[in-house]
């Protein structure tokens, strides 16, 4: 799966210990260096890959941060707490109602009804 090349080179007769040892610490880092990249460029790599879910549910296997209803939801919340407030008032609004100022709403109601 790596394709770092760890190799170090043997000692060579012309070069003293003190420079072999430099040189293998040298590339012993950069080997590390390498190492990390590659680990970090694997992790980019997968998170950006989803694994497809053998599940039978509907759109298990796509992201659920790339859907329109994860991405819509704040949308979807902040209308869902309006159509609340819309309706505790209407419940207020229609109990503080008297006969005819209800009998004059319903028909309104009913006429909104059948021309929806």
């Amino acid at each position: 799966m790596s394709n770092i090349d760890e190799t170090i080179k043997p000692m060579s007769h012309r070069q003293s210990a003190q420079q072999y040892e430099q040189y293998r610490k040298g590339r012993l880092a950069q080997i590390e260096l390498e190492k990390k990249e590659e680990f970090e460029e694997s992790l980019r790599n997968s998170a950006k890959k989803t694994i497809p879910s053998n599940s039978g549910l509907f759109g298990a296997s796509k992201n659920i941060f790339e859907q329109d209803l994860t991405k819509d939801s704040a949308k979807l919340i902040s209308l869902n707490k309006r159509k609340h407030k819309m309706k505790e008032d209407m419940i207020e609004m229609i109990g503080n109602l008297s006969e005819k100022e209800f009998d004059r709403f319903e028909a309104t109601m009913m006429t909104y009804q059948l021309t929806k």
